[in-house]
């Protein structure tokens, strides 16, 4: 994030609709919410993140799957 390596917890979650996302906490701290679009790109649902960071996590949920 911002160009530092941080560990982050990604808890996988899901709105009334079935639609998959992701929240992201750094230590207690909630940082943003991602999710995957059908281009396979990621977008922030909420949070202040650049499009780099946010994309850099969700190619990290990507490899985790």
């Amino acid at each position: 994030i911002n160009g530092q390596q941080e560990s982050m917890v990604v808890k996988p979650q899901e709105t009334s609709d079935g639609v998959e996302y992701f929240l992201c906490t750094v230590g207690d701290k909630q940082i943003t919410q991602v999710r995957k679009e059908q281009a396979d790109t990621w977008e922030q649902m909420w949070g202040d993140l650049d499009d780099e960071d946010v994309n850099a996590i969700g190619k990290e949920i990507t490899k985790q799957k």
